[in-house]
């Protein structure tokens, strides 16, 4: 068997077993996000978690995500305060959230449109102890509000 097909089948294991915030109780928590981008940030910590658990790292960093600036937006620390806790929901057998001093950083940028009906968000996963910041695994997509779903 080769690596992608193990790879594929780990993660698909993984997405199966994994003990996730249900979306209707995460949106409850956090009613600026729609349960359908809690559940695609859900998706996202999932497939990351795999990576974090393939590499076996043990901790983890989940920083604010940034705007297009640099800064740090009220929206932005929304979704990463909830990609955090879907992130540590799925690790917590397997790796730890922390504050500091974490294996790997994971890091965003969050980026509305105009309008406000759509976003694009980028995830980046680096090994903090590497001297070069050396990338474990990055995510890009774009979010989009569904007809129905309070703004």
């Amino acid at each position: 068997m080769n690596i992608p097909i193990l790879c594929s089948i780990f993660i698909f294991l993984f997405m199966f077993t994994a003990d996730a915030l249900p979306a209707e109780k995460a949106q409850k928590q956090n009613p600026h996000l729609s349960k359908e981008e809690i559940q695609k940030l859900r998706d996202i910590a999932v497939l990351i978690a795999g990576e974090l658990t393939r590499r076996n790292i043990k901790s983890v960093i989940v920083m604010d995500f940034k705007d297009i600036k640099g800064n740090p937006s009220k929206m932005g620390k929304t979704v990463a305060a909830e990609f955090r806790k879907q992130i540590e929901t799925i690790g917590k057998a397997r790796f730890a959230v922390v504050d500091t001093g974490g294996g790997a950083i994971i890091t965003g940028m969050f980026l509305p449109f105009k309008g406000g009906d759509k976003w694009r968000l980028d995830i980046k996963v680096i090994e903090a102890l590497s001297p070069d910041n050396r990338l474990i695994t990055s995510y890009s997509g774009f979010f989009r509000k569904t007809k129905g779903v309070k703004k």
